[in-house]
């Protein structure tokens, strides 16, 4: 046991309080910031995925090979001059009128519009797939997508149609911004059509794989199997990747940024983070610094120990308190003029040297030492001996003391 009867050792419960004190902010942090960094690799086809139908793998090609990629969890993100890589999903829907405001496509549209005129490149989903039951976060194949599915995911370019099957070639030449680059196609390939837009790469039937829209930066690649993780098996389509992306980059761009807030992947909206971001996190550490002190200013005493009182004191003060409060509880505070009346008279008795004088004559020879202008001592002592009510002793005892100190000094 430590000195002074105390089993703690104060260095000991010093850390305990300074690790729960770090425990806690950690847990309040994970708190409000879990969700952002959970598993996302679900077998989607988003720029964190994995799979086979995911894109990371060309997220990750990028800065391999000396360019600068980032992933945009948020909507003020968008606004930059970079190409932005929009990968899309078969449950958005660009031409459902009446979505509600949180419906993934109204969220993509709001996403071009805010872009503008600046480079965006929408990627068209080409795969039905399900989970792979032996390995988490991979897929399987179930077949393509219904071409019907996929044209309702186009914004308004005219009349737009899909098409899938067999590659007509090994390879398609660039045209436009593509000029020399030549691009394996996958098979099978899937295209679009439509009176809006220009084909930088086709097929020989003049279907565009990859098109521009109303000859401005918004482009759309009907095939993600030019771009996805699919595609990073096959060195030279993995090299053709970042000659398209390169190319359709803005000029002078070098980041590339793929979004996830299309796919409802952004960081979560949370109360509790404002509290860890400006301008709230300055209130925040006021407060925990305040906290702190207070902490320090209850942890070490400023002065001796108050000790605690008994109940029942000690000594004749406790027992005349305790003889006062029952005079109190019985209401009979009145009844002891008489006794406070015989006190005076015995110490003004002993002040004034008249001690072997009793009863009529003590009190004849104490009214003479009174006051010509003020009561005399018997006078007082009649008045306490009859008051009624303890407001009345109060008053009377009150005046014989007065008289007792006039009389002594």
């Amino acid at each position: 046991m430590a000195d002074g009867g105390n089993p703690f050792n104060a260095r000991m419960v010093f850390w305990l309080i300074g690790a729960g004190i770090v425990a806690f902010a950690a847990f309040m942090l994970l708190l409000a910031y879990a969700p952002d960094f959970g598993p996302r690799s679900s077998g989607r086809p988003t720029a964190m995925s994995g799979s086979a139908i995911g894109f990371r793998g060309v997220v990750n090609l990028v800065s391999m090979n000396g360019g600068r990629s980032r992933l945009i969890q948020d909507d003020s993100e968008l606004d930059t001059e970079d190409l932005v890589v929009v990968t899309l999903e078969p449950r958005f829907d660009f031409n459902a009128a009446g979505a509600p405001d949180d419906a993934p496509g109204d969220s993509v549209i709001s996403l071009l519009e805010r872009r503008g005129g600046k480079a965006t490149l929408l990627v068209l989903p080409k795969w039905e797939v399900g989970p792979d039951p032996r390995k988490k976060g991979w897929v399987r194949a179930l077949g393509l997508q219904d071409p019907g599915t996929v044209a309702r995911l186009l914004p308004s370019i005219g009349a737009a149609r899909v098409y899938q099957g067999r590659a007509p070639s090994r390879a398609a030449p660039g045209r436009g911004l593509l000029e020399g680059v030549d691009v394996p196609l996958p098979s099978p390939v899937q295209a679009i059509s439509g009176d809006n837009i220009e084909p930088l790469l086709a097929t020989p039937a003049g279907r565009s794989i990859l098109a521009r829209v109303d000859n401005g930066p918004l482009y759309i690649l009907a095939d993600p199997d030019l771009l996805n993780n699919l595609a990073m098996k096959d060195p030279v389509r993995a090299r053709a990747a970042l000659a398209i992306l390169d190319a359709l980059n803005a000029t002078g761009a070098k980041t590339i940024a793929f979004d996830l807030t299309a796919n409802d992947l952004g960081k979560s909206p949370s109360a509790l983070k404002l509290a860890f971001e400006p301008p709230f996190l300055a209130l925040t550490l006021a407060i925990f610094v305040a906290a702190l002190l207070a902490g320090l200013h209850g942890a070490f005493r400023f002065g001796p120990a108050a000790r605690e009182k008994r109940a029942i004191a000690f000594g004749k003060a406790a027992l005349v308190e305790n003889s006062a409060g029952l005079f109190r509880i019985a209401k009979r505070e009145h009844r002891t003029g008489p006794a406070y009346a015989e006190l005076i008279r015995e110490e003004a008795a002993h002040a004034a040297a008249a001690g072997n004088l009793h009863g009529e004559a003590l009190d004849s020879a104490l009214d003479r030492f009174s006051s010509p202008d003020r009561p005399s001592f018997t006078e007082l002592a009649a008045r306490a001996s009859s008051a009624s009510h303890r407001y009345d002793l109060v008053g009377a005892a009150h005046a014989l003391f007065q008289w007792k100190k006039d009389l002594i000094k």
